[in-house]
């Protein structure tokens, strides 16, 4: 399994209502509505690479309201405990 984290910049107002279809979909571990540069912060998990970019290719970019989706791939969780 890969982790992924998709930044999303989305039409004002808009950012509820996407987060909301979103987590239907398995793929989406967590959603955060945020401050800052972007407005939706998304942790994902897939199988692959490949999978990722799908569902991001073809879900995410392709909904009403959805600016702009950046993925940054997770290489390494380090928590306090490590």
């Amino acid at each position: 399994m890969i982790t992924a984290f998709v930044s999303m910049s989305v039409t004002p107002g808009e950012d509820e209502k996407i987060v909301k279809e979103l987590v239907r979909d398995k793929i989406i571990q967590e959603a955060w509505l945020t401050t800052g540069e972007y407005d939706v912060l998304l942790v994902m998990k897939g199988k692959d690479t490949e999978e990722i970019n799908h569902y991001v290719n073809d879900k995410i970019r392709g909904m009403e309201g959805v600016v702009r989706a950046v993925v940054t791939f997770g290489i390494q969780s380090i928590t306090h405990d490590a």
